[in-house]
């Protein structure tokens, strides 16, 4: 065979065999891109934070409640982000929830101005809101309340407790009692009855509206 033809069929075998190769990695890309948000969120862990933000009232005792937002930053380069809403008070992580997916446009336009709202953030060190979440679920589960159902899902983009530092010191309850302040998709009947069983009559303070309780 000539040595030019012997050229030429190598140049298409080795053209040939990229072609066939590139669906494949083609398809491995479209993976990782459009993973569902549940599968980016049991990642999240070993993602890079993105940014952290915290209620700027979150060192003041009145209303009690902390809003944490914790964001990611995904292999592709979308955002994924979890919000916890912290009662200090009593009740520990009150509510949470968790996206995944976002681009950064959408994420600054969409996420923060929604979770803070009528509220104002401020920065804050991954440090703080870990040890603000963790130290708040300690502190409920001395009287038998545990954190939001969905803390089960919205825990992964939290590092594990005992990788951070916890420098802060952190006060929950008043004066040394657990505060409960009802809200509107509380049962104040059940959580009263509860702390009455578990930190006993007198060593708690409660706030309700007329006809809640």
């Amino acid at each position: 065979m000539p040595r030019d033809e012997r050229k030429r069929q190598k140049a298409l075998m080795k053209k040939r065999s990229k072609q066939k190769a590139a669906p494949h990695n083609k398809s491995h890309q479209s993976g990782l891109t459009s993973a569902s948000p549940q599968t980016m969120i049991s990642r999240a862990r070993t993602f890079p934070i993105y940014e952290c933000l915290i209620s700027d009232s979150w060192q003041k005792e009145n209303p009690g409640l902390v809003q944490i937002l914790l964001a990611r930053q995904q292999p592709d380069g979308d955002i994924c982000w979890s919000t916890y809403l912290v009662d200090k008070l009593c009740l520990g992580v009150k509510d949470t929830f968790a996206n995944a997916n976002f681009s950064r446009s959408r994420y600054q336009n969409e996420v923060p101005s929604k979770i803070f709202h009528g509220t104002k953030p401020v920065e804050c060190s991954p440090e703080l809101a870990h040890q603000m979440i963790y130290a708040s679920i300690d502190f409920a589960a001395q009287f038998g309340f545990q954190p939001h159902k969905d803390f089960m899902f919205t825990q992964y983009l939290l590092t594990p407790r005992g990788e951070l530092e916890e420098p802060y010191k952190l006060t929950f309850g008043r004066d040394g009692k657990p505060l409960y302040i009802s809200g509107p998709h509380d049962n104040p009947d059940r959580i009263i009855r509860q702390l009455e069983k578990t930190a006993g009559p007198g060593n708690f303070d409660y706030l309700v509206g007329l006809g809640e309780f």
